[in-house]
């Protein structure tokens, strides 16, 4: 009887494997696509927030600047590369994969959850982990990334009106909109399809390398892999950038909106 069953088991049909929705890139091409855009922002930063340091511009505008200046031209420009390549289209759209539709009445609360647990990780990790690194690991880092990112700020230095009020709009625009939908077509609509292959370790490998893009901020490399990986897995889970663009977008109005915040007591 075993042999029978056995036997009906090998003729039984053979189910194909399921296709893989993209192509599959290799390690060094993964790796070198996910942090290229990361270093060259990172190196655009430094090199406009030493000059402009002579007119007094605090690097925050700099940076947030580069994010529409540097940054959005470089990943939506690969992404038009490569659909004009595979498809004979520029439109970068044509490169993303993952565009399941979410309803609003789903999206929203999806989005504010997952947003809700990355602050809360974030308020942990600034609280224990941030200024240790900061101060012992990352030290030697340039001043104006330690400002940016609250370490080393001077405080005593209190920003015009004027200035508060242009870094907001700038802020808002890059740092809210074009910064999060950007990053999130790149990374979680091109790359991570593009990790299909490694099965459920396709969101961790997509986050941790997202994490280490931030070259201008090491010290939250625990924050962004702890905080962001339930919204890469979700995305994945879900075929849907639409969930990660929701709550990028969430996270970085609240994020600009407590900055302005911070400017403005001085």
């Amino acid at each position: 009887m075993v042999t029978s069953v056995r036997q009906r088991r090998a003729r039984g049909p053979v189910i194909p494997p399921v296709p893989l929705i993209a192509e599959q890139y290799g390690p060094a091409r993964l790796v070198v696509l996910h942090l290229a855009p990361g270093a060259i922002f990172t190196l655009a930063v430094l090199l406009a927030a030493s000059f402009l340091n002579r007119w007094g511009v605090d690097p925050s505008f700099v940076l947030i600047g580069a994010i529409g200046v540097v940054l959005a031209p470089l990943e939506w420009g690969y992404l038009a590369l490569y659909a004009r390549r595979t498809t004979g289209s520029w439109s970068p759209l044509r490169a993303v994969e993952f565009r399941n539709f979410v309803p609003g009445r789903r999206l929203a609360p999806m989005a504010a959850a997952l947003a809700a647990w990355f602050f809360i990780w974030l308020a942990v990790s600034i609280a224990v982990v941030d200024m240790w690194l900061a101060t012992n690991v990352f030290s030697w880092m340039p001043k104006s990334l330690l400002i940016f990112s609250g370490v080393d700020r001077d405080t005593s230095v209190s920003a015009p009106a004027g200035a508060l009020i242009a870094l907001l709009v700038i802020a808002l625009v890059f740092n809210g909109v074009v910064g999060p939908i950007t990053e999130e077509l790149y990374f979680r609509g091109h790359l991570l399809p593009r990790l299909e292959r490694d099965g459920r370790w396709a969101p961790v490998i997509n986050t941790v390398l997202f994490a280490i893009y931030h070259f201008f901020s090491p010290w939250r490399y625990p924050a962004i892999i702890v905080g962001f990986l339930p919204i890469t897995w979700m995305v994945w889970r879900k075929r849907s950038i639409f969930i990660s663009i929701a709550t990028h977008m969430t996270i970085n109005t609240i994020t600009v909106l407590l900055l302005i915040a911070a400017f403005a007591a001085g």
